[in-house]
């Protein structure tokens, strides 16, 4: 039903919905840009007000406010990755049985109410909250998004390649928006303010929602209904049922060996967007850091910004090639390209000031290896699409996966990165970074042993162990 004569083709309507879940998939990225990013200078802002009774935000916030050590902003922000993490396992599934559609736009909803918790509070329990809400609206579109371009390219393996290295532009894409957004929108309206007698510790998080809104209306009217192009449905079974299918896909041997690799480097890339605004704006600690608290909100949004560009420039160029090279040869090419970035910020992070003579082309040996390291991410997901041929009706759960990957590596990352800046600063970013890409190299050359080593005669008992998942 989504092929016509040429393989490469779909209906005209399917097109559009393409164009709507990739063009709404960039707003909502963005906005949730925004509020990764001013979490963080929020972060800054009550443990300032801790150790300034003056501080603006001490009336608004009736004195709840407390010293916020990295460590601690880290395990706040890694709640927003465990409720993606788990959320992923239940809504993926949800999407097989009741359609993608609904799935998707609750994302944006979800979004816009975090957001306007957190304009109304500095409680604790109520930030890890709204990271929750976060962690939902992602764990919810993801999977169900993924599914429906999996299902809707299933008979053209190239284009479902350029589709999937149309989302990573706009998921990153996105991200990189939300990250000049996110700095825009703190350097503007940061600060605490009364709005319309609504007391709000910062206004910048009720803009935001409009943000969300705007993905919102875009996937929902833009987005034909997934029931058109689903296969048949199976049978709803029972929770517990659902589980244990679940995790025999989970534990299948191509699944976990794949699994610990992308765990690894999900893990780096939680340290640069979830804690590096707020280290480049932070002017209370390592002042003998050059990349330590030396920009304003914007300049450090900017600064973020340009990386996720430079990112998703390298997948567009890895997603015109990767698909003549060798899934693990990218990823290992990737890893390479991790420590490279690694030694260059080092060197860069103990230059004597940003004029100096070393600065501008460590600069520009950073972006070339931060080309070279983004190879990792399309063909992971694409490893990740092959593997959902073998499980055909259950492409949500399998697509699923990406958030359950990408959730736990960047809860891990969020949570020990927070450990190591505090002792070490930019200098303890790339030692973590440095050691997380020792493990993934080392489980990329396992995964890429294990692959070479499936025989025929190993498919085909692979395929008859899914034909027991299939049917239990």
């Amino acid at each position: 039903m989504t092929s016509t004569s040429d393989p490469n083709t779909l209906h005209p309507h399917l097109v559009r919905s393409l164009a709507a879940v990739i063009v709404g998939s960039l707003i909502l990225r963005a906005a949730a840009g925004v509020m990764g990013e001013n979490i963080q200078f929020y972060f800054n802002e009550i443990h300032a007000a801790a150790l300034n009774p003056a501080h603006p935000l001490n009336k608004i916030a009736g004195g709840h406010v407390y010293e916020v050590s990295y460590t601690l902003g880290g395990m706040i922000i890694a709640s927003f990755f465990a409720a993606e993490l788990l959320g992923s396992v239940l809504f993926g599934a949800w999407s097989d049985r009741y359609g993608r559609k609904l799935f998707i736009i609750f994302g944006p909803l979800f979004g816009a109410i975090a957001v306007q918790l957190t304009a109304l509070t500095t409680l604790v329990w109520v930030l890890v909250i709204t990271r929750l809400l976060e962690g939902l609206s992602t764990a919810s579109n993801a999977p169900a998004t993924l599914g429906y371009i999996a299902e809707v390219t299933s008979h053209s393996p190239r284009l479902r390649t350029r589709v999937v290295g149309f989302y990573q532009v706009a998921t990153i894409g996105g991200i990189a928006l939300g990250f000049t957004l996110g700095g825009w929108l703190w350097r503007s309206f940061g600060a605490p303010a009364v709005v319309a007698g609504v007391p709000l510790t910062s206004p910048a998080f009720a803009l935001n929602a409009l943000v969300y809104l705007a993905s919102l209306a875009i996937l929902w009217f833009g987005i034909h209904e997934v029931r058109e192009m689903a296969g048949p449905r199976r049978e709803i079974e029972g929770q517990g049922k659902s589980l244990h299918r679940y995790w025999k896909i989970l534990s299948s041997p191509r699944v976990a060996s794949f699994a610990p690799a992308w765990i690894a480097i999900n893990a780096v890339l939680g340290i640069w967007i979830n804690l590096t605004a707020r280290i480049l704006t932070d002017h209370s600690r390592f002042p003998e850091q050059l990349l330590v608290g030396r920009f304003d909100s914007f300049q450090a949004g900017n600064i973020r910004a340009a990386y996720a560009v430079v990112f998703v420039l390298g997948i567009l160029v890895w997603s015109l090639f990767f698909p003549q090279v060798k899934k693990t040869t990218a990823m290992l090419i990737g890893t390479a390209g991790l420590f490279v970035s690694c030694a260059v910020l080092f060197v860069l992070n103990h230059q004597p000031a940003l004029d100096a003579p070393l600065v501008m082309p460590l600069a520009v040996l950073l972006v070339i290896t931060i080309l070279v390291q983004s190879g990792f991410t399309p063909a992971a997901l694409a490893h990740l699409a092959d593997i959902s041929e073998d499980y055909t009706r259950d492409r949500g759960v399998i697509m699923g996966l990406y958030s359950v990957f990408l959730g736990l590596g960047q809860f891990i990352g969020a949570s020990m990165g927070g450990p190591f800046i505090d002792w070490r600063g930019a200098d303890g970013i790339v030692l973590i970074n440095a050691l997380l890409g020792i493990l993934a190299a080392f489980l990329v050359l396992r995964l890429r042993g294990i692959e070479a080593s499936r025989p025929t005669a190993s498919n085909a008992r692979h395929k008859e162990g899914l034909k027991g998942i299939e049917n239990p």
